[in-house]
C-alpha cells in the first residue's frame, strides 16, 4: 500500500523534536487573574484524560508528516502518432503456426495500440495491454467463420488519428474476408502460408512507432495526514474546552 512513497522534505521531521523539547522544558502556564495562589485552595481541575494527550500528539505528528509532503513517483508514457492496428484472424488459422508468428509481430509493436478480432469468436478493442491481448489470442478456439467483415472494421478506429489506422487480415484466402477496402484505413491482406516473410514486409511498410519521451509525475498524499491531523485538532480543542479539564 505504501510502496514507493517517500518524503519530499524529510528534514522537516526535526520539528517533532522541537515540540518534544517544548513539552519537556516549556510547561503551559496561565495568568492567575483572580487567585494568585490557587494551590492554597487545593486542586481546581481534573486530570486530562489519556485520549486528549493522544489527540494532541497525533495532531502535531500528522501535521508535520503533511509538511514533509509524502509523494510517489509515477512515470507516464505519452503515445502519439503510433499506428492503431486491427488484427483480424481467420478462425481456421487458430491452431496453426501462424498464431506464434502473430504474437511475435505484436511483441515488436510494443508502443502501439492493437485490437484483435477473430470473427464469430473474439473481439478486443484497441489497447496497449499486449500481454492480455496475447493471452486471449492463445485461448481462442478453432471454429468456422461466417466470412465477410468489411462492414465492421471502421468501428474499431473510432478514437484513432487520421492516417494511422491499419487493418491486417490473416486468412488462407484474405479476399473472402474483404471484398471492398474500407475508406480511410490502411489494409494489408496476408496469406501466411504463401507469404512466410509477411512480418518483415509489414515492418518495412508500416515502421513500428517508438516512444520518444516519457513524463514524470508525482502523486501527492499530504492531504491524508493533513485531514487526519485536522480531525485530531478538533478532538483536542473539544477536550480542552470541556468544563473542569485543565
Amino acid at each position: 500500500m505504501f510502496e514507493g512513497i517517500y518524503f519530499q522534505f524529510p528534514k522537516l521531521g526535526f520539528l517533532l523534536f522541537f515540540f518534544l523539547a517544548c513539552e519537556a522544558l516549556c510547561p503551559l502556564r496561565s495568568n492567575p487573574l483572580y487567585f494568585p495562589r490557587p494551590s492554597l485552595f487545593g486542586e481546581v481541575g481534573v486530570k486530562p484524560p489519556i485520549w486528549l494527550w493522544i489527540a494532541k500528539w497525533a495532531m502535531i505528528a500528522l501535521l508535520i508528516v503533511a509538511m514533509m509532503s509524502p509523494v510517489r513517483d509515477r512515470e507516464v508514457t505519452r503515445h502519439e502518432r503510433g499506428w492503431d492496428i486491427l488484427i483480424i484472424v481467420d478462425p481456421l488459422l487458430m491452431e496453426t503456426e501462424t498464431i506464434p508468428e502473430i504474437i511475435s509481430f505484436m511483441n515488436q509493436r510494443t508502443d502501439e495500440r492493437i485490437a484483435l478480432w477473430v470473427p464469430d469468436n473474439t473481439i478486443v478493442p484497441l489497447t496497449y495491454e499486449h500481454k492480455a491481448l496475447i493471452s486471449i489470442l492463445k485461448q481462442t478456439s478453432l471454429r468456422e467463420s461466417s466470412g465477410e467483415v468489411i462492414r465492421n472494421i471502421s468501428r474499431f478506429f473510432a478514437t484513432s488519428q487520421e492516417g494511422y489506422k491499419l487493418a491486417i487480415i490473416f486468412s488462407k484466402n484474405p479476399k473472402s474476408f474483404l471484398n471492398t477496402l474500407p475508406i480511410g484505413i490502411q489494409t494489408a491482406m496476408i496469406s501466411p502460408l504463401e507469404e512466410p516473410q509477411w512480418a518483415n514486409l509489414l515492418n518495412r511498410t508500416y515502421p513500428p512507432y517508438k516512444v520518444q519521451q516519457s513524463h514524470r509525475y508525482f502523486d501527492y498524499y499530504y492531504v491524508y495526514p493533513l485531514f487526519l491531523g485536522f480531525l485530531s485538532m478538533l478532538a483536542y480543542l473539544y477536550g480542552r474546552n470541556q468544563k473542569g479539564i485543565r
